[in-house]
Protein backbone atom coordinates (compact mmCIF):
# COMPACT_ATOMS: atom_id res chain seq x y z
CA UNK A 1 0.00 0.00 0.00
CA UNK A 2 2.75 2.41 0.96
CA UNK A 3 4.72 1.60 -2.23
CA UNK A 4 1.61 2.09 -4.37
CA UNK A 5 0.81 5.38 -2.68
CA UNK A 6 4.35 6.71 -3.22
CA UNK A 7 4.28 5.66 -6.87
CA UNK A 8 0.97 7.42 -7.47
CA UNK A 9 2.20 10.51 -5.60
CA UNK A 10 5.33 10.70 -7.78
CA UNK A 11 3.29 10.29 -10.97
CA UNK A 12 0.82 12.90 -9.80
CA UNK A 13 3.69 15.28 -9.00
CA UNK A 14 5.20 14.75 -12.44
CA UNK A 15 1.83 15.53 -14.01
CA UNK A 16 1.59 18.77 -12.02
CA UNK A 17 5.11 19.80 -13.05
CA UNK A 18 4.28 19.03 -16.68
CA UNK A 19 1.06 21.04 -16.57
CA UNK A 20 2.88 23.94 -14.89
CA UNK A 21 5.62 23.92 -17.54
CA UNK A 22 3.36 23.72 -20.59
CA UNK A 23 0.87 26.24 -19.25
CA UNK A 24 3.23 28.86 -17.81
CA UNK A 25 6.81 28.31 -18.95
CA UNK A 26 6.84 26.80 -22.43
CA UNK A 27 6.75 29.15 -25.45
CA UNK A 28 4.13 27.17 -27.33
CA UNK A 29 3.56 29.88 -29.89
CA UNK A 30 7.11 29.43 -31.20
CA UNK A 31 7.61 25.75 -30.43
CA UNK A 32 8.63 23.83 -33.61
CA UNK A 33 6.14 21.06 -32.78
CA UNK A 34 3.23 23.50 -32.82
CA UNK A 35 1.57 23.54 -36.28
CA UNK A 36 0.36 27.08 -35.66
CA UNK A 37 3.97 28.23 -35.49
CA UNK A 38 4.37 27.64 -39.22
CA UNK A 39 1.24 29.59 -40.12
CA UNK A 40 3.08 32.85 -39.45
CA UNK A 41 5.37 32.09 -42.40
CA UNK A 42 2.40 31.80 -44.76
CA UNK A 43 0.84 35.14 -43.87
CA UNK A 44 1.55 38.65 -45.00
CA UNK A 45 3.55 40.78 -42.56
CA UNK A 46 4.52 44.42 -42.33
CA UNK A 47 7.24 45.94 -44.49
CA UNK A 48 10.61 47.27 -43.38
CA UNK A 49 11.56 50.60 -44.97
CA UNK A 50 14.67 52.76 -45.20
CA UNK A 51 14.79 56.39 -44.04
CA UNK A 52 13.43 57.57 -47.42
CA UNK A 53 10.54 55.11 -47.36
CA UNK A 54 12.19 52.72 -49.81
CA UNK A 55 11.27 49.08 -49.21
CA UNK A 56 13.98 46.96 -47.60
CA UNK A 57 11.81 43.90 -46.88
CA UNK A 58 8.27 42.97 -47.87
CA UNK A 59 5.96 39.95 -48.20
CA UNK A 60 5.59 38.81 -51.81
CA UNK A 61 2.40 36.90 -52.66
CA UNK A 62 2.56 33.38 -54.13
CA UNK A 63 -0.07 30.67 -54.73
CA UNK A 64 0.71 28.90 -51.45
CA UNK A 65 1.06 32.05 -49.35
CA UNK A 66 3.71 34.71 -48.87
CA UNK A 67 7.50 34.77 -48.98
CA UNK A 68 9.78 37.46 -47.64
CA UNK A 69 11.81 39.43 -50.19
CA UNK A 70 14.74 41.75 -49.51
CA UNK A 71 16.07 44.73 -51.47
CA UNK A 72 19.74 43.77 -51.07
CA UNK A 73 21.78 40.80 -49.86
CA UNK A 74 23.84 43.08 -47.61
CA UNK A 75 20.78 43.86 -45.47
CA UNK A 76 20.80 40.49 -43.72
CA UNK A 77 23.19 41.50 -40.88
CA UNK A 78 20.75 44.23 -39.77
CA UNK A 79 17.29 43.53 -41.25
CA UNK A 80 17.84 39.80 -40.82
CA UNK A 81 15.83 37.10 -42.54
CA UNK A 82 12.45 35.43 -42.05
CA UNK A 83 12.37 31.79 -43.15
CA UNK A 84 10.18 28.82 -42.27
CA UNK A 85 13.10 26.42 -42.02
CA UNK A 86 15.90 28.67 -40.77
CA UNK A 87 13.97 30.94 -38.44
CA UNK A 88 14.21 34.66 -37.76
CA UNK A 89 17.13 37.02 -37.20
CA UNK A 90 17.82 40.74 -36.98
CA UNK A 91 14.94 43.20 -37.04
CA UNK A 92 12.67 40.45 -38.37
CA UNK A 93 13.09 38.67 -35.02
CA UNK A 94 13.24 41.69 -32.71
CA UNK A 95 10.02 43.15 -34.11
CA UNK A 96 8.26 39.87 -34.87
CA UNK A 97 5.15 40.83 -32.91
CA UNK A 98 4.72 44.18 -34.67
CA UNK A 99 5.52 42.87 -38.15
CA UNK A 100 3.24 39.84 -37.83
CA UNK A 101 0.43 42.22 -36.81
CA UNK A 102 0.90 44.10 -40.09
CA UNK A 103 2.80 47.07 -38.70
CA UNK A 104 5.76 48.52 -40.62
CA UNK A 105 9.23 49.59 -39.48
CA UNK A 106 10.74 52.85 -40.68
CA UNK A 107 14.49 52.47 -40.20
CA UNK A 108 17.37 54.93 -40.16
CA UNK A 109 19.16 53.00 -42.91
CA UNK A 110 19.85 54.55 -46.29
CA UNK A 111 19.45 51.84 -48.93
CA UNK A 112 21.77 53.53 -51.40
CA UNK A 113 24.54 53.94 -48.81
CA UNK A 114 24.02 50.34 -47.69
CA UNK A 115 24.45 49.11 -51.26
CA UNK A 116 27.45 51.38 -51.84
CA UNK A 117 29.21 50.16 -48.70
CA UNK A 118 28.68 46.53 -49.76
CA UNK A 119 29.92 47.30 -53.27
CA UNK A 120 33.09 48.97 -51.98
CA UNK A 121 33.80 46.09 -49.58
CA UNK A 122 32.88 43.36 -52.07
CA UNK A 123 35.44 40.59 -52.39
CA UNK A 124 36.79 41.11 -48.88
CA UNK A 125 35.78 39.91 -45.46
CA UNK A 126 35.09 42.81 -43.16
CA UNK A 127 32.54 45.36 -42.04
CA UNK A 128 31.38 48.94 -42.53
CA UNK A 129 29.32 50.97 -40.05
CA UNK A 130 28.06 54.48 -40.83
CA UNK A 131 26.36 56.68 -38.21
CA UNK A 132 24.85 60.17 -38.10
CA UNK A 133 26.97 61.78 -35.34
CA UNK A 134 24.40 64.23 -33.94
CA UNK A 135 21.65 61.63 -33.50
CA UNK A 136 23.20 58.15 -33.44
CA UNK A 137 21.13 56.98 -36.43
CA UNK A 138 22.64 54.00 -38.24
CA UNK A 139 22.91 54.92 -41.93
CA UNK A 140 24.57 51.69 -43.08
CA UNK A 141 25.67 48.47 -41.44
CA UNK A 142 27.43 45.93 -43.65
CA UNK A 143 29.15 42.67 -42.78
CA UNK A 144 30.68 40.50 -45.50
CA UNK A 145 30.40 37.69 -46.29
CA UNK A 146 26.76 37.44 -45.28
CA UNK A 147 23.63 35.43 -45.99
CA UNK A 148 21.20 36.22 -48.80
CA UNK A 149 17.68 36.30 -47.38
CA UNK A 150 16.29 35.77 -50.89
CA UNK A 151 18.18 32.53 -51.51
CA UNK A 152 18.43 30.70 -48.19
CA UNK A 153 17.41 27.24 -49.46
CA UNK A 154 19.74 27.30 -52.45
CA UNK A 155 22.77 28.63 -50.58
CA UNK A 156 22.48 27.05 -47.13
CA UNK A 157 24.96 24.20 -47.81
CA UNK A 158 27.47 26.77 -49.10
CA UNK A 159 26.99 28.91 -46.00
CA UNK A 160 27.69 25.94 -43.74
CA UNK A 161 30.85 25.10 -45.69
CA UNK A 162 32.16 28.69 -45.88
CA UNK A 163 35.19 29.00 -43.57
CA UNK A 164 34.83 32.82 -43.57
CA UNK A 165 31.83 32.57 -41.19
CA UNK A 166 28.99 34.28 -43.09
CA UNK A 167 26.75 33.79 -40.03
CA UNK A 168 28.91 36.21 -37.98
CA UNK A 169 27.76 39.82 -37.92
CA UNK A 170 31.22 41.35 -38.06
CA UNK A 171 29.88 44.88 -37.61
CA UNK A 172 28.55 44.19 -34.11
CA UNK A 173 30.20 40.95 -32.99
CA UNK A 174 33.47 40.76 -34.94
CA UNK A 175 36.44 41.26 -32.61
CA UNK A 176 39.62 42.85 -33.97
CA UNK A 177 42.77 44.45 -32.59
CA UNK A 178 42.28 48.14 -33.46
CA UNK A 179 45.79 49.25 -34.28
CA UNK A 180 46.24 52.99 -34.67
CA UNK A 181 42.54 53.91 -34.83
CA UNK A 182 42.67 54.19 -31.03
CA UNK A 183 45.22 57.02 -31.25
CA UNK A 184 42.51 59.74 -31.41
CA UNK A 185 41.34 58.47 -27.99
CA UNK A 186 44.91 58.63 -26.63
CA UNK A 187 45.28 62.15 -28.10
CA UNK A 188 42.05 63.22 -26.39
CA UNK A 189 43.11 61.64 -23.08
CA UNK A 190 46.54 63.28 -23.17
CA UNK A 191 45.14 66.76 -23.82
CA UNK A 192 42.26 66.40 -21.36
CA UNK A 193 44.62 65.18 -18.61
CA UNK A 194 47.29 67.79 -19.29
CA UNK A 195 49.88 65.24 -20.45
CA UNK A 196 50.28 67.06 -23.79
CA UNK A 197 49.49 70.37 -25.45
CA UNK A 198 48.52 70.95 -29.05
CA UNK A 199 51.53 73.17 -29.86
CA UNK A 200 54.03 70.92 -28.16
CA UNK A 201 56.71 69.24 -30.28
CA UNK A 202 58.10 65.73 -29.98
CA UNK A 203 61.25 64.10 -31.28
CA UNK A 204 60.44 60.96 -33.24
CA UNK A 205 63.55 58.97 -34.12
CA UNK A 206 61.59 55.96 -35.34
CA UNK A 207 62.05 53.98 -32.13
CA UNK A 208 61.56 54.44 -28.42
CA UNK A 209 63.16 52.17 -25.85
CA UNK A 210 61.04 51.53 -22.76
CA UNK A 211 61.55 49.27 -19.76
CA UNK A 212 60.39 45.91 -21.05
CA UNK A 213 60.80 46.51 -24.79
CA UNK A 214 61.02 48.88 -27.73
CA UNK A 215 58.26 50.47 -29.80
CA UNK A 216 58.91 51.21 -33.48
CA UNK A 217 57.11 53.18 -36.13
CA UNK A 218 55.64 51.34 -39.09
CA UNK A 219 58.58 50.57 -41.36
CA UNK A 220 60.89 52.07 -38.67
CA UNK A 221 60.37 55.50 -40.25
CA UNK A 222 61.70 58.47 -38.23
CA UNK A 223 59.54 61.62 -38.44
CA UNK A 224 61.95 63.91 -36.63
CA UNK A 225 60.60 66.87 -34.68
CA UNK A 226 56.81 66.90 -35.02
CA UNK A 227 53.77 68.41 -33.35
CA UNK A 228 51.05 66.36 -31.69
CA UNK A 229 48.77 66.96 -34.70
CA UNK A 230 51.46 65.70 -37.05
CA UNK A 231 52.07 62.70 -34.81
CA UNK A 232 48.43 61.69 -35.29
CA UNK A 233 48.42 62.55 -38.99
CA UNK A 234 51.55 60.47 -39.68
CA UNK A 235 50.55 57.84 -37.10
CA UNK A 236 53.70 58.03 -34.98
CA UNK A 237 53.91 54.97 -32.75
CA UNK A 238 56.82 56.58 -30.90
CA UNK A 239 54.87 59.65 -29.78
CA UNK A 240 51.70 57.77 -28.86
CA UNK A 241 53.61 55.06 -27.03
CA UNK A 242 55.29 57.78 -24.98
CA UNK A 243 51.94 59.47 -24.28
CA UNK A 244 50.29 56.21 -23.23
CA UNK A 245 53.27 55.32 -21.04
CA UNK A 246 52.88 58.66 -19.24
CA UNK A 247 49.10 58.25 -18.88
CA UNK A 248 49.44 54.71 -17.55
CA UNK A 249 46.12 53.23 -16.34
CA UNK A 250 44.34 56.49 -17.22
CA UNK A 251 44.46 55.49 -20.88
CA UNK A 252 42.31 52.45 -20.04
CA UNK A 253 39.76 54.74 -18.37
CA UNK A 254 39.45 56.72 -21.59
CA UNK A 255 39.13 53.58 -23.70
CA UNK A 256 36.18 52.53 -21.53
CA UNK A 257 34.76 56.05 -21.55
CA UNK A 258 34.61 55.85 -25.36
CA UNK A 259 32.78 52.51 -25.13
CA UNK A 260 35.62 50.04 -25.67
CA UNK A 261 35.38 46.97 -23.47
CA UNK A 262 31.72 47.79 -22.75
CA UNK A 263 28.58 46.16 -24.24
CA UNK A 264 26.95 48.61 -26.68
CA UNK A 265 23.49 49.99 -25.98
CA UNK A 266 22.08 48.94 -29.38
CA UNK A 267 18.99 47.07 -30.57
CA UNK A 268 20.99 44.39 -32.35
CA UNK A 269 23.35 43.98 -29.42
CA UNK A 270 27.06 43.60 -29.88
CA UNK A 271 30.20 42.19 -28.34
CA UNK A 272 31.81 44.25 -25.60
CA UNK A 273 35.31 43.54 -26.83
CA UNK A 274 38.29 43.54 -24.49
CA UNK A 275 40.15 46.17 -22.49
CA UNK A 276 42.57 44.88 -19.83
CA UNK A 277 41.84 45.53 -16.17
CA UNK A 278 45.15 47.32 -15.61
CA UNK A 279 48.42 48.30 -17.23
CA UNK A 280 51.09 45.87 -16.08
CA UNK A 281 54.10 47.98 -17.01
CA UNK A 282 55.18 51.09 -18.88
CA UNK A 283 55.77 49.00 -21.98
CA UNK A 284 52.35 47.37 -21.63
CA UNK A 285 50.68 50.81 -21.49
CA UNK A 286 52.70 51.90 -24.55
CA UNK A 287 51.52 48.87 -26.53
CA UNK A 288 47.90 49.58 -25.65
CA UNK A 289 48.38 53.21 -26.67
CA UNK A 290 49.11 52.17 -30.24
CA UNK A 291 46.24 49.66 -30.37
CA UNK A 292 48.18 46.48 -29.79
CA UNK A 293 48.23 44.09 -26.84
CA UNK A 294 44.96 42.64 -25.52
CA UNK A 295 42.70 45.33 -27.00
CA UNK A 296 39.82 43.95 -29.05
CA UNK A 297 37.06 46.10 -30.54
CA UNK A 298 34.11 45.88 -32.91
CA UNK A 299 33.48 48.10 -35.95
CA UNK A 300 30.35 49.46 -34.24
CA UNK A 301 32.41 50.58 -31.25
CA UNK A 302 34.93 52.35 -33.48
CA UNK A 303 32.15 54.03 -35.45
CA UNK A 304 30.87 55.37 -32.13
CA UNK A 305 34.35 56.71 -31.35
CA UNK A 306 34.41 58.59 -34.66
CA UNK A 307 30.85 59.84 -34.16
CA UNK A 308 31.56 61.13 -30.63
CA UNK A 309 34.62 63.08 -31.79
CA UNK A 310 32.63 64.47 -34.72
CA UNK A 311 29.84 65.50 -32.31
CA UNK A 312 32.02 67.62 -30.07
CA UNK A 313 32.81 64.82 -27.63
CA UNK A 314 29.14 63.85 -27.08
CA UNK A 315 28.24 60.19 -27.65
CA UNK A 316 24.74 59.35 -28.85
CA UNK A 317 23.05 55.96 -28.51
CA UNK A 318 23.08 54.16 -31.87
CA UNK A 319 19.69 53.04 -33.16
CA UNK A 320 18.28 51.64 -36.39
CA UNK A 321 14.47 51.73 -36.00
CA UNK A 322 13.11 55.25 -35.85
CA UNK A 323 9.40 54.44 -36.07
CA UNK A 324 6.92 51.58 -35.81
CA UNK A 325 3.72 52.53 -37.61
CA UNK A 326 0.40 51.09 -38.81
CA UNK A 327 -2.50 49.23 -37.27
CA UNK A 328 -4.71 50.58 -34.50
CA UNK A 329 -1.86 51.37 -32.13
CA UNK A 330 -0.14 54.76 -31.88
CA UNK A 331 3.17 55.24 -33.64
CA UNK A 332 6.25 54.28 -31.65
CA UNK A 333 9.00 56.83 -32.28
CA UNK A 334 12.62 56.53 -31.18
CA UNK A 335 14.17 59.76 -29.96
CA UNK A 336 17.94 60.43 -30.01
CA UNK A 337 19.52 59.72 -26.63
CA UNK A 338 22.74 61.19 -25.22
CA UNK A 339 24.94 58.55 -23.58
CA UNK A 340 27.46 61.02 -22.23
CA UNK A 341 29.95 63.82 -22.78
CA UNK A 342 33.20 61.91 -23.19
CA UNK A 343 35.59 64.86 -23.46
CA UNK A 344 35.15 68.65 -23.54
CA UNK A 345 34.21 70.22 -26.86
CA UNK A 346 37.59 72.01 -27.05
CA UNK A 347 39.43 68.70 -26.77
CA UNK A 348 37.26 67.06 -29.46
CA UNK A 349 37.96 70.03 -31.75
CA UNK A 350 41.72 69.57 -31.31
CA UNK A 351 41.46 65.89 -32.21
CA UNK A 352 39.26 66.79 -35.19
CA UNK A 353 41.91 69.24 -36.44
CA UNK A 354 44.57 66.54 -36.29
CA UNK A 355 42.32 64.05 -38.12
CA UNK A 356 41.72 66.64 -40.86
CA UNK A 357 45.50 66.98 -41.19
CA UNK A 358 45.73 63.19 -41.53
CA UNK A 359 43.26 63.41 -44.43
CA UNK A 360 45.12 66.25 -46.11
CA UNK A 361 48.71 65.05 -45.87
CA UNK A 362 48.91 62.02 -43.58
CA UNK A 363 48.09 58.33 -43.69
CA UNK A 364 44.36 59.00 -44.32
CA UNK A 365 45.01 60.90 -47.55
CA UNK A 366 43.17 59.47 -50.59
CA UNK A 367 42.29 60.46 -54.14
CA UNK A 368 39.34 62.41 -52.69
CA UNK A 369 41.51 64.67 -50.50
CA UNK A 370 41.74 67.44 -53.09
CA UNK A 371 38.01 67.69 -53.80
CA UNK A 372 36.44 66.68 -50.51
CA UNK A 373 36.99 67.81 -46.92
CA UNK A 374 36.96 65.05 -44.29
CA UNK A 375 38.66 63.91 -41.09
CA UNK A 376 40.18 60.44 -40.80
CA UNK A 377 42.51 58.06 -39.06
CA UNK A 378 43.89 54.81 -40.41
CA UNK A 379 44.96 51.73 -38.51
CA UNK A 380 47.03 48.68 -39.30
CA UNK A 381 46.48 45.86 -36.82
CA UNK A 382 49.51 43.61 -36.93
CA UNK A 383 48.80 39.88 -36.64
CA UNK A 384 52.22 38.29 -36.85
CA UNK A 385 52.65 35.77 -39.65
CA UNK A 386 49.37 36.57 -41.47
CA UNK A 387 48.48 39.80 -43.33
CA UNK A 388 47.42 42.72 -41.15
CA UNK A 389 43.83 43.92 -40.67
CA UNK A 390 43.14 47.27 -42.31
CA UNK A 391 41.20 49.98 -40.39
CA UNK A 392 39.76 53.43 -41.05
CA UNK A 393 37.58 55.74 -38.97
CA UNK A 394 36.46 59.20 -40.03
CA UNK A 395 33.70 61.74 -40.48
CA UNK A 396 32.63 64.42 -42.94
CA UNK A 397 32.37 67.29 -43.52
CA UNK A 398 34.56 68.37 -40.56
CA UNK A 399 32.79 71.68 -39.89
CA UNK A 400 29.31 70.09 -39.67
CA UNK A 401 29.62 66.29 -39.72
CA UNK A 402 26.76 64.42 -41.38
CA UNK A 403 28.31 60.95 -41.34
CA UNK A 404 30.87 59.04 -39.27
CA UNK A 405 32.24 55.71 -40.44
CA UNK A 406 34.33 52.76 -39.35
CA UNK A 407 35.74 50.26 -41.83
CA UNK A 408 37.69 47.07 -41.21
CA UNK A 409 39.05 44.88 -43.98
CA UNK A 410 40.32 41.55 -42.72
CA UNK A 411 43.90 40.89 -43.82
CA UNK A 412 43.70 43.92 -46.10
CA UNK A 413 47.18 45.26 -45.31
CA UNK A 414 47.67 48.85 -44.19
CA UNK A 415 44.75 51.09 -43.36
CA UNK A 416 45.74 53.48 -46.13
CA UNK A 417 45.70 50.72 -48.74
CA UNK A 418 42.36 49.00 -48.12
CA UNK A 419 40.09 50.58 -45.53
CA UNK A 420 40.59 54.33 -46.07
CA UNK A 421 39.51 54.35 -49.74
CA UNK A 422 36.29 52.54 -48.79
CA UNK A 423 35.42 54.81 -45.88
CA UNK A 424 36.24 58.06 -47.68
CA UNK A 425 34.31 57.19 -50.84
CA UNK A 426 31.30 56.20 -48.76
CA UNK A 427 31.42 59.52 -46.90
CA UNK A 428 31.84 61.36 -50.21
CA UNK A 429 28.69 59.74 -51.60
CA UNK A 430 26.74 60.48 -48.41
CA UNK A 431 27.65 64.17 -48.51
CA UNK A 432 26.93 64.37 -52.26
CA UNK A 433 23.49 62.82 -51.72
CA UNK A 434 22.62 65.38 -49.04
CA UNK A 435 23.41 68.40 -51.23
Amino acid sequence: MRRTFLTLAVLYGMMLVGVFYWQLCADLAHHPANPRYYLVFQRERGSILDRQGRVLAHSASFEDGYQRRYAAESLSPVVGYFHERYGLTGLERLYQGELSAGRSLLTTLDLELQKKAAELLQGSAGAVVALRPESGEVLALVSLPCLDGNAMDENWPDYLADLRSPFLNRATHGLYPPGSVVKPIVYAAAVAEGAAQAGETWLDQGLIQLPGGAVRNYGAKAHGEITLDQALAYSSNVVFAELAAELGPTVLDYFRRFGLGEPPDFELGGHQGSVPEATLSTYHAAQLGIGQGELLVTPLQMAQVAAALANGGVLMRPFVVQEVRGGWRLRQITRPTVLGELVPWTVAEQVKRAMVLAAQEGTARTKFSEQFSYAGKTGTAQLGSVPDHSWFIGFAPPQAPQIAVAVVVEHGGTGAEAAAPIGVELMFQAVQMSE
